[in-house]
């Protein structure tokens, strides 16, 4: 591949498919699974084939992709049984990936509803141990005692079918007394320190999602291999600019720098909120990258324009995302002075957009009460904010809107699953990472529902 390459020449290379390269129109399965064969058959006929660029990562003593798959959000597809990963289709995701260099592979004990793991290990079975690296997590917040750590993490070992993981992590530490109660005072920290010796880990680490005191006091009493933290440029803080929920992102950054601690990230594209911004916004910076994607804006933000930065994760979950992630991460080319302005710009255009932060991570489920908080949230992103919904204006909403929103709502979600049964108990606020008020959010789209359904006659029940 040539330093430069556009989107239509990558996917010609590769055997494209003319309507993704023309305009990112959407693929059905058929066309996806046909596309993901002919790339395969392409390099097993001797093409040379695109690959991501490469970090070196000290504690393993050998370099790793700058991106990494996230695989908690493989395609999905309904079954008899409900929601379940869409085997084939991530399979030859995971394989393309693989062929261009993304050997990197994050998963956890709550991804996929605790089938993450085991799907994975079941893809990667084929390949050599040594030619992929794989990362998992001890899930802090069901953990109780030792024992119960000790068999966790074979467990995982055994859903994975390896012998040892690559980089571990004390998964979304949130909290300084939890993270003493568990790892310090019952000795998991002690016990996962031993699995390291054994080499059944070999680089030990965490990933964050408390406050900025408690990452500084993780920095400075304990020895870390590596940190993962969300990283993008929305929850970015300057020197000096107090942390706000979320954006927090400079100052964990800059503790990492200062202790020389490798830094992976996780939300760099802020859980698809920073693929789709603002027209004002996108406009910026597409004076700057006419065909570059939005996201792709993101990764070159967190890849490559700060220093100490090894691996992004990014949980692809569709082809066009794949195509495009690699695209960026292939010779790589860090953000000029000019680009991070045009960021910046955006960031100042784009401030006061009100935009739910939420990345669709589930932390917060479940639900006691059966509300599907995140497809609650990521229908009003979709089909309200995105059309110029706003919470706290809907009077402003044309008759189009109106009618529209409520009827997307109904038909994206069952009735048990619907804002309305939320009851403000509070359970999932500590659980999220984003710090969003939920019940507020979630009673602020029932309301808008309600009121939308009344004045267009259409009852949402």
């Amino acid at each position: 591949m040539q330093n430069g390459i556009n989107r239509r020449s990558f996917l010609k290379a590769l055997g494209g498919l003319a309507g993704v390269a023309a305009a990112d129109a959407f693929l059905n399965r058929e066309e996806i699974l046909s596309f993901l064969d002919r790339d395969k058959a392409a390099e097993e006929a001797g093409e040379i084939m695109g690959q991501v660029t490469r970090r070196y990562f000290a504690p393993l003593g050998q370099e790793l992709p700058i991106l990494g798959f996230g695989c908690m959000r493989f395609p999905t597809k309904f079954s008899t049984s409900g929601r379940e990963i869409d085997a084939e289709l991530s399979e030859k995701m995971i394989d393309f990936a693989y062929r261009h260099g993304i050997n990197y592979f994050d998963t956890a004990w709550f991804y996929h509803d605790g089938k993450s793991e085991s799907f994975v290990g079941g893809v990667l079975k084929k390949y050599p141990r040594e030619s992929f690296f794989l990362a998992d997590k001890m899930p802090t917040p069901m953990l109780t005692d030792l024992s119960q750590a000790k068999e966790i993490f074979q467990t995982q070992l055994e859903r994975c079918q390896v012998a040892y993981f690559d980089t571990y992590m004390l998964h979304s530490l949130s909290s300084q007394e939890e993270f003493v109660r568990l790892y310090i005072d019952q000795g998991i920290l002690d016990y996962l320190r031993e699995e390291k010796a054994q080499g059944r880990i070999r680089s030990l680490g965490f990933s964050f999602h408390g406050d900025v005191p408690f990452f500084y006091h993780l920095m400075d009493q304990y020895p870390w291999d590596f940190c993962m933290i969300q990283l993008n440029y929305a929850d970015w803080n300057e020197p000096g600019e107090a942390p706000s929920g979320s954006r927090q992102a400079g100052d964990l950054y800059r503790k990492c720098r200062e202790k020389d601690v490798p830094i992976f990230v996780m939300e760099p594209v802020k859980g698809g909120n920073l693929a789709s911004l603002s027209e004002s916004a996108e406009s910026i910076l597409k004076a700057q990258r006419p065909d570059a994607s939005m996201a792709s804006w993101a990764l070159r933000w967190g890849g490559g324009s700060l220093d100490g930065v090894i691996t992004l994760n990014s949980g692809m979950s569709s082809l066009e995302q794949v195509l495009d992630n690699v695209q960026t991460m292939m010779d790589f080319e860090p953000l000029s002075t000019a680009e991070v302005r045009a960021i910046q710009q955006t960031l100042g255009k784009a401030s006061d957009s009100g935009a739910l932060p939420c990345t669709y991570c589930r932390y917060c489920d479940p639900c006691p009460y059966g509300v599907d908080i995140a497809s609650v949230f990521r229908i009003y992103k979709r089909y309200g904010e995105a059309a110029g919904l706003d919470l706290e204006y809907p009077e402003r909403a044309s008759a189009r809107q109106k009618e529209a929103f409520p009827a997307h709502y109904k038909n994206n979600l069952e009735r048990s699953q619907r804002a309305s049964h939320c009851t403000a108990c509070g359970t999932c606020l500590p659980r999220c990472p984003q710090h969003i008020d939920i019940p507020k959010e979630i009673r602020a789209i029932d309301d808008l529902v309600q009121r939308l359904s009344r004045e267009t006659g259409k009852e949402v029940f």
